[in-house]
């Protein structure tokens, strides 16, 4: 297993920028974060139209939870009139979704891991715009979704409240490999976004465990080729080859994780990204120590690359 830690400039020069995540400007990154938003707003309206109260007390959650649930879905329904309002004649209409919404617990589990992949996206934007104003949209969005990624995962399914001391900044292309599964039809005036096109990656199990072995379900082009899976947590990013469809878990991940499959052990960019991203869960209990010192980013680069 490979391991190295680096950290997200956020304050990037105009020119790196544009260097760094091609084919984007301001204007493509708002309707970006739109569209995430508009994922986000589908799930909690859609979930809770199929969920009444009854529902959710027959599936043993107190009353306070749909509640507090419905006060997330508000919030989701004000970025996307927020954002929709900024962009105006450039927003782009919300398309047609569909969730595995099977029972409540399945709209839990959903809903944490997309407010989750939410939050990355707009740490990740950050890190990519020109306009300070865009980056404040995309700040407060990323602290909004990280509270009610945290909530559902501690107050409602009784685990962590957090996954480490960073959290994941992720580029567009890798949050839309996650959310872009739930879009099922767009209207045609949308506009096209530049977002690089990966094919689906399975990772399995779900809840692996450290120094475990998961399978790698991927139909890659270059099959003799060596390839990784890279593990992103918070700002710490390891790999492990694969080998006969398998990888081993390293070490130290906590919470929410993502994983990809890379071409070579370095951070995940347009040059040697594989595949989409697959979500994994490392729960960790109050009595777990989540923060390695030897861990921490020790250098200013980019984790959320061209992708």
């Amino acid at each position: 297993m490979f391991r190295k830690a680096v950290l997200l400039a956020l304050v990037s020069a105009v020119a790196t920028s544009a260097q760094v995540l091609q084919g984007w400007n301001d204007t493509t990154l708002a309707q970006y974060l739109l569209a995430t938003q508009q994922v986000g707003s589908a799930l909690f309206t859609q979930g809770l139209d199929q969920f009444a109260d009854t529902d959710f007390a027959d599936a043993g959650y107190p009353a306070w939870v749909r509640n507090r649930i419905e006060q997330i879905a508000d919030h989701e329904a004000a970025h996307v009139a927020d954002l929709t309002e900024t962009l105006g004649a450039d927003a782009p209409a919300p398309c047609t979704y569909t969730f595995p919404l099977t029972d409540v617990d399945s709209f839990i589990d959903l809903a944490q891991r997309v407010t989750t992949t939410a939050s990355s996206a707009g740490i990740g934007t950050v890190g990519f715009v020109n306009g300070t104003g865009l980056a404040i949209y995309a700040a407060s969005i990323a602290a909004s979704e990280s509270r009610h990624a945290g909530w559902l995962t501690s107050a409602v399914e009784k685990r962590q409240p957090w996954n480490s001391a960073w959290e994941t900044p992720l580029a567009p292309s890798e949050v839309w490999s996650l959310l872009s599964t739930f879009v099922s039809d767009c209207p045609a005036t949308n506009p096209t976004l530049p977002f690089q096109l990966y094919p689906a990656l399975t990772v399995y199990p779900a809840y692996p465990t450290a120094d475990g072995t998961v399978f790698v379900s991927l139909t890659l082009k270059a099959a003799a080729q060596q390839f990784y899976l890279a593990w992103l947590d918070g700002l710490l990013v390891q790999y492990s080859p694969i080998a006969d469809g398998q990888a081993t878990v390293p070490e130290g991940l906590t919470g929410t994780a993502y994983a990809v499959v890379v071409s070579s052990p370095e951070p995940p960019s347009r040059d040697n990204i594989a595949s989409g991203l697959a979500i994994v869960q490392f729960p960790f209990d109050s009595y777990a120590s989540d923060t390695d010192p030897g861990d921490l980013p020790k250098k200013a680069s980019q984790v959320a690359k061209d992708a």
